[in-house]
Parts: C-alpha cells; structure tokens; sequence
C-alpha cells in the first residue's frame, strides 16, 4: 500500500497563513478609552514585545535576533531571517469623577518578516501592525428644562491597519587591533569591525475604517428619540526613512587575543514622512419610538456623504543607546528618545465642536541586563533579558482647551528557546498606562494593565523552525 506524503509548511505558506489571519485580527477591537473617539483613533507606536519592554524605543534599538518594527533600518542588523509576533491581553478601567467603569480586551498585535541571508548586509521586511485603535461606549445624562432629563451616549469601533514592505542595508567599517609585547614591539594584530552603518526605507498603506454612533435618549416617552450614525473608512500611503549608526567606542582582548568585553554607542532617527489622507464619511441621521417591546425606528431624516482630504505631518523620532557586554557575559543595555508630531497645521473640518489638532511630543527611556550569555549560563534565569521602560506622549488631540497625555511604564522579559537551534526566543512584557486630559469640562481618567506575549522565530535548515537540540 502507498503511503500519502506529508504535507510541508514551507516559509511561504506560513508566511502567507499569518499574513492573512492578522489582517483579520489586528483591527479588533484592543482598547475602551473614551479618548479614542476623536481624531484617527488611539495612535499604537507598532513596537513589538521586545522594543515595548524597552519603552517603545526604535530609533537607535537594535537587536541581532528581535526584529525592530519602528525603524526600517534596523533589520540590517539581523543576523538570519526572523519573524516575529504577539497578542496582548488589557484591562481598563475608566474613571469620571466618582463613575468607574472597566473591561478587558485584547488580541493580535502584529506580524512581521525580515527576509535576509545569513551573514548578509541586505534585508527586505514585510507585515502588518496596528496604526490606530477606536473602541468606546461612553453615556452622558444631562437635564433639560422642556425634555427633563436625557442621556446621550457614544459608541464606536475599529481602526486603521498598516501594511508594508521594506528595505535595509548595512555598511561595516573595520581596523586592526595591534598587540605588543613588554618592549612594545608588535606581536599580533586581530582585524575587528569598529563600526556599522545602516538606512532603510519602506513604503506603507494604510487602511481601515471606524464606525461612530451618537444617541439622545429621553426619559420622557412622549419624545422621539435621535440616533446619528457615521461610517468612516480612512486611506493613505506614504514612505518612512531610516538610520541607525553603531561604533565600537571601547574593547578589552585576553591574552588569546579573544574579545572579552566591549561598549558600543548607537544613534539613530526614524522619519515617518507626511502624506495625503483620504477620509470618506457617510453620516445617517435618524428618529426612534422606545416602546415596551424595544426601541423602533419610526423616520430616517437624512444622510450625508463627505470626504475629507489633508496631509499628515511629518513624524520624526531621534533617539541613542549605550550597550556594555562585560567580561563575565553580562550585556547592559539604557537608551533614551525623543518624538515629535506637527498636528496643529492640520484643519479641523472633520472633527467634533471642542476638539482640534495640536502638536505632539514624546520622550522613551529603557534598560535592559542579560546576566549571563548564552555558553555560560546554567539556568534561565541567567540567559533571560530583563527590562524596565518608560514612555510618554503629549498632544496630538487638544480637547476644551486640554491635550491628552499618556504615561507607560513597562516590565519585560526575553528568553531564548533551547529547543531551536536558530535562537528563536519568547517574549513577555508586562504594561501599565495612565492617560488623562486635564483641564477639560469632565475629566475622564484612564489606566490600563496589560500583558504582551510575543516570540520571535527564526527558520532553521529545511524550514524547521523548532528542532531539539540532539547531544552525542
């Protein structure tokens, strides 16, 4: 009898199969913030579990097995081909003066490629992560001397998606490290890289829609109620550049002329360049009866169709790291990072009465330890990564006169598989958010606890990506 063939995954196959559910998934719903309603939704950095337990940091971070989804040049770095991915799991809870409302949500985050040959100075990168996130249900019960009293409440959904495809490349400076004996006579010389270089660019489309409702609902029956419905579905393209410079600024050989120890300095920028934004809005206005067997729609008054066209603005975000690899194994890794956002020359058509582009700024701190290296470590806990970081985000969105401000601490950590011999690795991080707007009519806080659980893989001989490591 013949036997059937298996059937093989090969890379593309599983490339594709990932590409296809995340675009299904990254646009669920991932946040209950009362903020998210205004503007293009609640920017996401699109840092992956690694780079967010640094902060979200993605200038000057780069790794030689975890993918740097922020800066198209740090996939230059790499050392293989590497894929990387994650879900996330939040818990918000929203306070408006003595009010305290809180749910949870979650789902897929990203899923990116960065296609290079191994030992190779070139690499293309493609996938898909989150641009924004819209996701709230909110009511408002106010008092009207004919109506008597009503509430009004706002629902929404959605979010934008960002697809790309990019390309990086590395350029390597190198010099002889001379050795001399007790009477300074050169006995040997080692040839080591002193320096790497790297840009990238990448072109990105983005695409998504966002569906808002706003109710009045009167207590009073003899009243009809109103429902306003706007359907948005929102496109732009555009490029976004990147550079990433790393020196050697100091290193320590044995006498086996082996390198034991070394610090590097990294710097670099990420330069999300302004382009045309396309928002088409249908907005259906209508009237409902609340009867003892529910609400009922007795008229439709009218509908609108609107596009919206402008330019968004140039995002720029300059950032530098330091890392120490010690002679006991240990890497010591501290950054820091700067962003900015030019919202304010926006035009404030497409938003609701109060609320107006304004710029933005933002600052990210990380630090991470590795305390043993992978050869000497005897346990997990001394090859796992450990970080702590930190990120803060003003503006963006001016609402009565107050711009909305966003505070992150985040704790992480990083531990190679043992069972895959190309280093593939899981990652963790642990978030905790505070976001308010102060200054406006009603101060609505908000604070999020959420858990990030990524890996990153990278492909082995024949597609394998998890082999057992086999010891003779």
């Amino acid at each position: 009898m013949t036997q059937p063939h298996p059937i093989r995954i090969t890379f593309p196959m599983a490339a594709l199969a990932l590409g296809l559910l995340c675009s299904l998934q990254l646009e669920a719903q991932s946040t209950y913030s009362p903020y998210s309603r205004f503007g293009l939704g609640s920017l996401q950095s699109g840092a992956g579990a690694a780079q967010m337990a640094m902060g979200q940091m993605g200038a000057a971070w780069t790794d030689r097995s975890h993918l740097n989804t922020l800066n198209p040049a740090g996939a230059a770095f790499l050392t293989r081909t590497t894929f990387a991915g994650g879900f996330q799991i939040r818990s918000e809870r929203i306070m408006e003066g003595d009010s305290v409302a809180k749910g949870e949500v979650g789902g897929l985050t990203q899923v990116a490629f960065a296609m290079k040959k191994a030992g190779g100075r070139t690499a293309v990168t493609f996938g898909m992560q989150p641009r924004s996130q819209a996701g709230y249900d909110v009511a408002q019960v106010l008092t009207d001397p004919v109506a008597e009293e009503y509430e009004i409440r706002y629902f929404g959904s959605g979010g934008l998606t960002q697809a790309y495809l990019g390309l990086a490349h590395r350029w390597e400076g190198k010099a002889w490290r001379q050795f001399y004996d007790a009477d300074g006579n050169t006995t040997d010389s080692v040839r080591i890289i002193t320096s790497g270089t790297a840009v990238g660019g990448r072109f990105e489309q983005v695409f998504g829609g966002m569906e808002r409702s706003r109710t009045i609902n009167i207590a009073n029956p003899i009243y009809i109620d109103t429902r306003v419905q706007t359907a948005e579905d929102h496109r732009n393209a555009g490029f976004t550049l990147g550079f990433v410079r790393e020196q050697l600024v100091a290193a320590a050989f044995d006498k086996d002329r082996k390198l034991v120890s070394s610090s590097l300095l990294r710097v670099g920028g990420v330069f999300r360049l302004g382009r045309n934004h396309t928002n088409n809005r249908d907005t259906r206005w209508s009237s409902w009866q609340t009867l003892s067997s529910g609400p009922l729609e007795v008229d439709s008054v009218h509908t609108t169709a609107e596009v919206f066209s402008f330019k968004l603005p140039l995002e720029m975000t300059l950032g530098a790291e330091w890392e120490f690899n010690s002679a006991r194994g240990a890497r010591w890794r501290t950054g820091v990072e700067w962003r900015t956002a030019k919202w304010s020359g926006l035009s404030n058509e497409m938003l609701d009465p109060g609320v107006t582009w304004v710029d933005e700024t933002g600052v990210s701190a990380g630090l991470s330890l590795t305390p043993q290296g992978m050869d000497d470590a005897k346990g997990a806990w001394g090859r796992a990564t450990y970080s702590l970081g930190y990120r803060n985000q003003s503006g963006y969105m001016l609402i009565d006169d107050g711009a909305i401000s966003s505070s992150t601490w985040s704790l992480g950590w990083s531990l190679p598989m043992l069972g895959s011999r190309s280093g593939s690795s899981l990652n963790a991080t642990m978030t905790w958010q505070s976001t308010s707007a102060e200054g406006t009519a009603t101060d609505i806080r908000e604070n999020g606890l959420g858990a990030l659980i990524g890996f990153t893989l990278h492909p082995f001989f024949k597609n394998q990506w998890l082999v057992p490591r086999r010891y003779d």
